[in-house]
């Protein structure tokens, strides 16, 4: 039961008013039990109803402990509850039943005040629960509708007013306004939102009236993956704990065996009592999973969903990282800024070729070739038999003709490329940006010249990056080398490939990891996520990610900020820190009160409460991690 109450990743409610009553009720039935037997005249020497009062407290509060460590014992799980089901009963053999009911009440009221210390390392998962919307206004009919946030359906169209709650993840169609992200991103100031925009669940509305259509709704939304991901992370243990597991199999021996030695050293049964209870080594249960559930809580309240603990350790532990280089050390908002047909293509033939193919496709590319043919005005005819080709491009049949959209490695490199063609070509690369063939029926139409801008604060991170001891930073990228040379030199990162195919990713990362570099892969597309995988962890973009990417990832940055790494970083190795000192704290503190009962300076009773108070600090350092503060 005491030591069962530290599975952080369960949700009961160990706070409710009847477990404080429960605990109150046999701690008052200890409590007339002991003054009726000692101050009432009539019952000084008749103490059959005192000694029923007294064990009625330990029915209440020390035989649901008891319990527990038989049913772990039946599961073969060994547990400290193990420890103080033997110090009760060999007290109540020994015919110390008063001190049976106190030390069972101690340790029960201990573990709920451990579990109220514990829960602000949670709060993080509850206010996000708090965040999401309840109920949305949508237009049906011409009408406005107040409905449940269950009845709303993908595309429907949504009014949200100044002061409302964005109720679903979706794209604004009309309206303007300032929308506060903080609940999801952790960016604290609003951002602009206007036709074309996204807009999350659980945001709010600032200043202006919006006409939204619903694309994501309930546990689909950003905020509902936010939620259901950040309650799995506690789940998933960090390396760190395979210490305890380990420590917990011989651990309740040894205690036994100091416990009988005591007894038959001294010949004194409540100093074996006093090791039994003070041996519960629940400081050190407790150390591990509350500074992982702190550091994910404070993760989650700074725009970064960690999907487990041992991923927030990894990061700690990392000294490489390694970037995508479009949609993530860049903006993920390219442009189309040249279209170049083949002789004798007309201009808008060539780009609705390639919106046709492009249009069902979630690369950033794919969006500004989306965009450009919304500006032009053309007609696209979503093409069938799609099919991506990780890293190269996305093939299908427009009106029954094979089309093809891809890099310039997607026909065999620069020899496939027309001659007329290869000028422009050589141009587009010069000046940074990414030139996208299209192709029909194995016959040049022509391309496009996308490019994109440099994240603002890019450089500032990589530096900070730098600063925090990563001993190499580097850009793993599809794109040509030219343009990957410009986004290095600008953001001050050295190494640098290019022209990479999702393998030849995966190589790079596997040969780094064969030399016992620690890899975190940063990225956002389909074509990331092999490498995201294989990396030690892999970082995905959130807002703008791949439905695979985030699924594939460990890490997810829901305001596509990689300002937050530096923080990150930091942050699992606060976490590592806290974990190592309360381990520590743990063992002496174990040991110190483990020699104190042996030589007779604790009493049961005085255990009981010492124990207490060794979990009490071991938690209130763990959730120290919450106020860690972010350096600018």
């Amino acid at each position: 039961m005491i030591g069962r109450f530290t599975k952080l990743g369960v949700y009961e409610e160990l706070l409710q008013s009847r477990d404080f009553i429960k605990v109150g009720c046999g701690a008052l039935l200890a409590l007339a039990g002991f003054l009726l037997g000692r101050y009432v005249p009539e019952f000084h020497r008749q103490t059959l109803i005192s000694q029923g009062l007294i064990l009625a407290s330990v029915a209440i509060n020390g035989l649901p402990v008891i319990v527990g460590a038989v049913r772990g014992l039946l599961e073969r799980r060994v547990n400290v509850d193990e420890l103080l089901a033997l110090a009760i009963i060999a007290c109540l053999l020994n015919g110390e039943l008063l001190t049976a009911a106190v030390v069972s009440t101690i340790m029960v009221l201990g573990a709920l005040i451990e579990e109220a210390t514990a829960e602000s390392a949670r709060r993080s998962i509850q206010a996000l629960i708090q965040v999401a919307p309840k109920k949305a206004l949508v237009l049906r009919e011409g009408r406005e509708q107040l409905v449940p946030i269950e009845a709303v359906c993908a595309g429907d169209l949504l009014l949200v007013k100044p002061g409302d709650q964005v109720p679903v993840d979706g794209q604004v169609i009309e309206g303007s306004s300032a929308i506060d992200e903080s609940a999801v991103t952790g960016e604290p100031l609003p951002r602009e939102k206007g036709v074309g925009d996204t807009v999350f669940a659980g945001t709010l509305n600032h200043n202006g009236v919006l006409r939204i259509r619903a694309d994501k709704v309930g546990a689909d939304t950003t905020l509902g993956r936010v939620i259901q991901l950040v309650a799995e992370a506690e789940t998933h243990k960090p390396q760190t704990v395979a210490f305890i597991d380990r420590f917990a199999r011989f651990f309740t021996p040894l205690i036994l065996g100091c416990a009988l030695l005591a007894w038959i050293v001294t010949g004194e049964f409540g100093r074996a009592v006093a090791v039994l209870i003070v041996g519960c080594p629940c400081a050190l249960i407790l150390a591990v999973p509350t500074a992982t559930v702190a550091a994910i809580g404070r993760a989650a309240r700074a725009g970064i969903l960690v999907k487990g603990g041992q991923h927030i350790e990894n990061v700690a532990l990392a000294d490489t990282i390694l970037f995508d280089k479009t949609g993530t050390l860049t903006e993920g908002n390219p442009r189309v800024d040249a279209i170049i047909p083949a002789e004798g293509i007309d201009r808008d033939e060539l780009l609705h070729q390639a919106a046709s193919v492009e249009c069902n496709a979630s690369h950033p590319l794919a969006r500004a070739v989306m965009q450009a043919a919304l500006y032009a005005q053309i007609t696209i005819d979503a093409a069938r038999d799609l099919f991506t080709e990780i890293g190269l491009g996305v093939r299908g049949r427009v009106d029954g003709r094979l089309v093809e959209v891809g890099s310039v490695s997607l026909y065999g490199g620069l020899a496939a490329v027309p001659a007329a063609l290869q000028p422009q070509l050589s141009a587009i690369q010069q000046r940074g940006a990414t030139p996208l063939l299209v192709y029909r029926d194995q016959q040049p139409l022509g391309m496009l010249s996308v490019s994109d801008r440099v994240r603002g604060g890019a450089g500032r991170t990589v530096a900070a990056l730098k600063q925090v001891g990563l001993r190499e930073i580097g850009i793993l990228s599809g794109d040509h080398q030219h343009s990957v040379d410009l986004v290095g030199q600008e953001v001050g990162v050295t190494r640098r490939w290019s022209g990479l195919k999702p393998d030849d990713k995966l190589a790079i990362i596997r040969d780094m990891q064969q030399h016992n570099a620690r890899v975190i892969f940063v990225g956002d597309g389909i074509n990331d996520a092999p490498a995201l995988a294989i990396a030690n962890t892999g970082i995905a973009m959130g807002a703008r990610g791949t439905e695979v990417a985030l699924e594939t990832a460990d890490i997810a940055l829901m305001g596509d900020d990689i300002g937050k790494l530096p923080l990150l970083i930091a942050l699992g190795r606060r976490m590592l820190l806290i974990i190592k000192l309360n381990l520590a704290f743990g063992l002496v503190f174990n040991l110190v009160a483990v020699l104190a009962g042996a030589f007779g300076l604790l009493t049961p009773i005085m255990g009981a409460v010492v124990h207490n108070v060794g979990s009490v600090l071991v938690v209130l350092s763990s959730a120290s991690i919450g106020f860690f503060r972010e350096e600018r």
